[in-house]
């Protein structure tokens, strides 16, 4: 039971670490590119750009620090909240109580500034070297590159993806079934992260696709849709922690379907993504708001060119229809694919595998995604509709 403990707990650790450290370094990547117009205002009024720069990445390390000090009087309530989640699922864990060392604060403000550097050191980079006319005039976006970094991690995951399946899907290994499983398990939880690290290239794509293929003449759902690329060319960061939370659940959804003794119930899964589901949510709920003033000013432009209100309100709901989508239809594929390199390890059909399946639970997940999201985009669009479109434009 010590070791059972040991590995629920490194398994929690490294999900909701994964799920914080992509959901703020994408939030902060896209909020600097959010900004780039006020960039570009303190280049043209003298700011040398080496100075934008350093005055950028300064406040990210002081965003980063104050976000880690404020994280520290709350650690021990989410590891007691933990410890008694821990004990309910009937884990012995020794006497094992909350504490505080003094180097707790430093780890607490290093993972607090590191992922602020990672959403925003490239883009600061850019806010410096961009010429400040065409930042400033706000034209669209580069394609976008996978940096130094990114790629080295990708390819990192690829070989993690590749070293999983091959003992998991080909070869006869001792441990048998539970070895094989967890091999192949181990590859499609890579595969995940290879693919949401890689998010432009995934996530992005799967949007333009899908929307392709509706059959709609509406004019509210062309303004969304296009509405909805434009952003995500920029930044998929809105669809980001919604797809990450719905792929891990039926990854772990699938994996306790398959081994022997285990559940695939939706209290069990959340004994381990519980965390991930709440930064995940938390932080798809704080994207959206995020960008509430660039969202603002779109509508006013369509207003000012004639669209009634109801068209923009519309057209607002349906973005967040478009965003659910995109992470209900990542979702469908990771369970997909880990179904069948699942059965394929546990030596089973695939049949098996989808029919043991809670679609219920998973159908319900998919509804509050979708309501969330079309609902956190209705309350933006009933205050952009009380704005008058002139004032904002001025602003």
């Amino acid at each position: 039971m010590s070791s059972a403990s040991i590995a629920l707990g490194g398994n929690i650790v490294f999900f909701t670490l994964f799920a914080a450290v992509g959901i703020v370094a994408s939030a902060v990547g896209l909020t600097l590119k959010t900004q780039r117009r006020e960039h570009a205002l303190w280049v043209i009024l003298g700011i040398p750009r080496n100075r934008v720069r350093r005055i950028l990445r300064t406040e990210l390390m002081v965003l980063g620090t104050i976000a880690g000090a404020l994280a520290v009087p709350l650690a021990p309530l989410v590891a007691g909240i933990a410890l008694d989640q821990w004990t309910a699922t009937g884990l012995d864990l020794h006497g094992a109580t909350v504490g505080f060392e003094l180097w707790h604060v430093g780890v607490a403000v290093l993972f607090g500034v590191v992922p602020c550097l990672l959403g925003g050191w490239g883009v600061t980079r850019r806010a410096a070297k961009t010429p400040e006319m065409r930042a400033f005039r706000d034209l669209s976006d580069p394609p976008a590159r996978p940096g130094a970094a990114r790629s080295v991690l990708a390819l990192c995951l690829l070989a993690g993806v590749v070293g999983m399946w091959i003992p998991g899907l080909g070869l006869e290994l001792e441990g048998g079934v539970e070895q094989r499983t967890a091999f192949a398990f181990a590859g499609d939880l890579f595969l995940i992260c290879l693919a949401l690290l890689m998010g432009p290239w995934v996530l992005t794509p799967l949007m333009k696709l899908w929307t392709a293929l509706v059959p709609s003449r509406s004019i509210t759902w062309h303004l969304a849709v296009q509405s909805c690329r434009a952003r995500a060319a920029r930044s998929v960061t809105t669809v980001l922690p919604f797809a990450l939370s719905l792929s891990f659940v039926g990854l772990f959804m699938v994996m306790g379907n398959v081994m022997p003794g285990s559940t695939a119930g939706l209290g069990d899964v959340m004994v381990v993504l519980g965390w991930v589901f709440v930064v995940s949510w938390v932080g798809g709920l704080a994207v959206i708001a995020l960008v509430g003033r660039e969202r603002t000013r779109d509508s006013a432009v369509v207003t000012v060119a004639g669209a009634r209100p109801g068209v923009v309100t519309r057209s607002t709901i349906y973005e967040g229809a478009i965003y659910a989508g995109t992470a209900i239809l990542f979702g469908a594929i990771s369970i997909a694919v880990t179904s069948v390199t699942i059965a394929a390890g546990a030596r089973i059909s695939v049949a098996r595998v989808l029919n043991g399946l809670p679609w219920e639970t998973l159908g319900a997940l998919a509804a509050v995604t979708l309501l969330t999201t079309c609902l956190a985009l209705a309350l933006q669009a009933a205050r952009t509709s009380r704005t008058v479109a002139a004032r904002v434009l001025r602003s």
